[in-house]
């Protein structure tokens, strides 16, 4: 027996060798590498997570080769010890060159880190941001100047961050090198953050107040030496910036370069965009619609083509948990009056999950974190979107974990304390400091998300890596063995980095992309790359600050699947300048000279839309307003409210005139408006009592419709807003037109109580007639509870009977219907109903004259979701 179970003991571990093996990534021990380099943090009395709000923000690293022998290098910054460089040696073994290399240790704070060839030798140097200007901290960025490689290979360093002005001392957290004015030489972008408490935000309009220390810089290179413009150009340099990501590629293609900042905490996220005169024009302050929302507490992002469609999408991460008691412990979110009051006061929807904000191509995006599937991966600092597989599309990489979860209501709870925080403010003490260990610690994996193709991401965390918790910040990629994978490098709090081994077979094929460029930007810094194949296209831009604190090698790598020869390659260069290859065959780095490059090519302004904004109101003085109606507090467990639900309007030449006039419904305590159009376009109110009378119901459907057949069209209005539970504010009403004067029916509908979502008229029967379809999405005040629709039959005269149970009995009970379209779908000369709304699948009624019957196996059943809207048309153009 005991023979037996040691058997199947070692099959059993074996087995878990073997799945082990099986795994995308290895993780390479310290002493295997020789990168022994910690993070590692001594909190003291008088620097720690109370007096320091980003004490357990981390470090960064950056992937590049600085003595130019072939093999990418790592430069590692630490908080509160040495930054490191470490020699890749091959085969996965590194040297540390710290000393022999001249980086400096002066006790300063180092945060993110990002090189470029500032001088144009041929040789990289590299830019250290530092934490200066607040309480014992007086750092100043540093710039690394590379002198060349010694003789045992060691490249040496010079600090000349003075000499070419980039000496900033305040709360620096990461860089970026970019030639924004596409001059032909690198520009800095350095951002910075902020250390005053969330409580303490006010109006959105601090975001332009100068702050010394805290406000972001943009520095101009002129003549090798770097200006700071930052006022002329259109930068927010506030004290409420709270930025943590930084990223930049051009996301307009208008040739171009943007920048996009992640704001921890209340402020906006900043989209700048690059006008081409030498400003930049910040997108999300301004026209918040153009991405929908943001991320709240905005970690590290990345800028990349998610979905080969030749755009850049953004990826910006935030710190929603996996599991509701860790996300309910928090408390992030603000209470829903507190957002209200947030939005009028100059800041943009924000909400805290993972964004995906897939690029529409238009200037706008479509926020689809959730869709995608990475929404949710706790505390998150760096993404990196990469093709880690080479299967041809890009995946996902997210660093994890904070040493001190500061968000945990019970310690908030804990530390608002009057009397200790006076304690705070007068100076902690070593008795003091057993305050830090009441603070939760939040030790996670990192994650990994495998691209589906379809805008889907796959949780691919276990299968990909036997990754343990930890407190893991700045990461970079990198294919350090150059066997045409990438490899990745992690900085982690209190414990030694990461080094992943891509260990992908070899059935999969890549090409990578390296650039020479002219002038003083030998780097490329900014240069595009299309592929392209008989079934596929994919895109990159070469910009090196990435992740969070974090800088990539300086060349683009693309996964290609099972394809073995890309058809062509297309470089564009910053200046313009093209190259065009073909026939490219796969599995090779492939190094492009700027100078070989030809003409400059014109790019097309794609930030113009088909339909533009002819910035002009209608004449009509008139403004929607919802009274602030909070559903939550009357039912908190509601997924979303739904009393701001207008404003509706409808259209028709109602006096008969020829013109169009207008209906606009009006919210709650907000009388609805008829106006009519006169001859010189302007709008007339008309009959402002009869409406003032309904001014309690908010108006949120109406339809202008001959209900009986004298060719001058009636009005019908429907109440919704979840505002009322009963009574008058939900009666449908019906207004007769009288050659061009309404007067209401308080009668039609008395009997008819309904929150409504739409109603349509359409000649359900074809007796020649307009019948009604009035439909609802919820039952007031009890939400979750099915509402009744309603068929009414007109008899000719403009009077309706309630025909939904004899007509369509599964249609009156169908579910929460926010919107219907009537076709006929099955030729009969019929119109057949579509249905959509929440909580349910497209649902088809076919109508056979008497009745509506659900259509079953029509291929929507598995189409379950929040539907808003329908509309059906011909779109194939096959005739149905």
């Amino acid at each position: 027996m005991k023979r037996i179970w040691g058997i199947l003991g070692s099959i059993l571990l074996l087995a878990a060798c073997e799945q082990k093996n099986d795994m995308l990534f290895r993780q390479i021990s310290a002493k295997d590498s020789g990168i022994n380099f910690s993070n590692t943090l001594t909190p003291s009395p008088e620097l720690n997570i109370l007096t320091y709000l980003y004490y357990y923000n981390g470090a960064g690293v950056a992937a590049a080769d600085f003595n130019n022998d072939g093999l990418v290098d790592l430069f590692f910054t630490s908080n509160q010890e040495a930054d490191q460089l470490y020699l890749n040696q091959g085969n996965f073994k590194f040297q540390n060159a710290t000393d022999q290399a001249g980086i400096l240790h002066d006790g300063s704070w180092s945060t993110g880190v990002t090189y470029a060839d500032v001088n144009a030798d041929g040789l990289l140097d590299i830019y250290v941001c530092k934490v200066g200007g607040y309480r014992a901290l007086e750092g100043q960025n540093k710039l690394y100047i590379n002198v060349g490689v010694n003789a045992d290979g060691i490249p040496e360093f010079r600090e000349e961050a003075a000499q070419y002005g980039l000496d900033f001392s305040g709360l620096s957290t990461q860089a970026a090198f970019f030639d924004y004015d596409l001059d032909g030489d690198l520009d800095l972008f350095l951002m910075n953050h902020s250390v005053h408490p969330n409580r303490a935000y006010g109006n959105g309009s601090q975001r332009s107040k100068f702050d010394p220390i805290s406000g972001d810089r943009l520095f101009r290179n002129e003549n090798d030496f770097f200006t700071e413009v930052t006022e002329d150009i259109g930068i927010f340099q506030g004290k409420i910036g709270y930025g943590l990501g930084l990223g930049s590629g051009d996301l307009n293609q208008d040739g171009y370069p943007d920048l996009y900042i992640g704001n921890d905490f209340f402020e906006n996220d900043y989209l700048y965009m690059n006008q081409g005169n030498g400003k930049f024009k910040e997108i999300v302050s301004e026209d918040p619609a153009r991405l929908g929302h943001t991320t709240h507490f905005s970690m590290g992002n990345d800028l990349a083509d998610i979905n080969n469609d030749g755009k850049l999408d953004i990826v910006s991460l935030d710190m929603l948990p996996e599991d509701l008691e860790t996300y309910k412990a928090s408390g992030l979110e603000y209470p829903f009056p507190t957002y209200a009051y947030y939005l009028k006061n100059g800041y943009a929807p924000q909400y805290m999950q993972n964004t995906l904000h897939l690029n529409l191509g238009d200037a706008t995006f479509s926020e689809i974190g959730h869709l995608s599937g990475i929404a949710a991966t706790e505390w998150s600092w760096g993404a990196l979107v990469a093709d880690y597989d080479n299967d041809g599309y890009r995946d996902l990489f997210i660093s994890n974990g904070i040493l001190g979860a500061t968000n945990d209501m019970d310690f908030v709870s804990f530390i608002s304390n009057e009397e200790i925080q006076r304690n705070i403010d007068k100076g902690m003490t070593e008795a003091d400091m057993a305050l830090i260990n009441k603070i939760p610690e939040t030790k996670v994996s990192n994650y990994f998300f495998k691209n589906s193709g379809d805008l889907s991401f796959e949780n691919t965390t276990l299968a990909w890596l036997d990754a343990k918790n930890s407190f893991s910040n700045g990461c970079t990629y990198a294919d350090l063995d150059n066997d045409g994978d990438l490899d990745l490098v992690v900085n982690n709090v209190n414990e030694p980095a990461f080094l992943y081994q891509n260990t992908s077979d070899t059935t999969n094929h890549y090409l990578k992309i390296a650039f020479k460029g002219s002038g003083k930007n030998l780097l490329g810094l900014g240069a595009k790359v299309k592929l392209f194949s008989s079934s596929q296209e994919w895109y990159g831009e070469n910009f090196v600050t990435r992740g969070y604190l974090s800088a990539v090698p300086p060349t683009l790598h693309f996964g290609l699947g099972s394809i073995s020869q890309v058809d062509s390659l297309k470089v564009i260069w910053p200046s313009g300048k093209t190259q065009l290859l073909r026939n490219i065959a796969a599995d090779q780095e492939i190094t492009f000279k700027e100078d070989e490059a030809r003409n400059p090519e014109q790019y097309l302004n794609t930030s113009l839309t088909a339909i533009e904004d002819s910035e002009q109101n209608l004449p009509i003085d008139l403004v929607h307003r919802d009274q602030t109606s909070i559903e939550f507090n009357r039912n908190p467990l509601v997924p979303y409210a739904s009393t701001n639900e207008g404003p509706g309007i409808a259209v028709a030449d109602v006096n008969r005139d020829g013109l169009q006039d207008l209906f606009l419904g009006g919210g709650k305590k907000l009388a609805s408006s008829l106006l009519f159009q006169d001859p010189s376009g302007n709008f007339i109110p008309q009959q402002e009592d009869m409406f003032a009378a309904d001014a309690t119901s908010e108006d949120v459907a109406q339809v202008f419709f001959d209900a009986n057949g004298d060719g001058w069209p009636e009005l019908l209005v429907a109440s919704g807003g979840n505002e009322f539970q009963s009574g008058l504010p939900l009666q449908p009403r019906l207004y007769w037109n009288e050659q061009g004067t309404f007067r209401k029916d308080s009668l039609q509908f008395a009997n008819v109580e309904v929150n409504a979502s739409q109603v349509v008229a359409v000649d359900f029967d074809q007796d020649g007639d307009l019948d009604l379809t009035l439909t609802s999405d919820l039952v007031p005040w009890e939400f979750g509870k099915t509402p009744v629709q309603y068929l009414f039959e007109n008899d000719g005269s403009g009077r309706f009977s309630d025909v939904t149970q004899s007509r369509a009995p599964e249609f009156q009970s169908i579910g929460n219907v926010k919107d219907v379209e009537w076709v006929d779908i099955d030729g009969n000369t019929y119109p057949d109903l579509i249905v959509a709304g929440h909580w349910m699948p497209l649902t088809i009624f076919l109508n056979d004259g008497d009745t509506l019957t659900k259509m079953d196996n029509n291929g929507l059943e598995m189409s379950h979701g929040w539907w808003n809207t329908i509309k059906a048309g011909d779109f194939d153009q096959d005739g149905d």
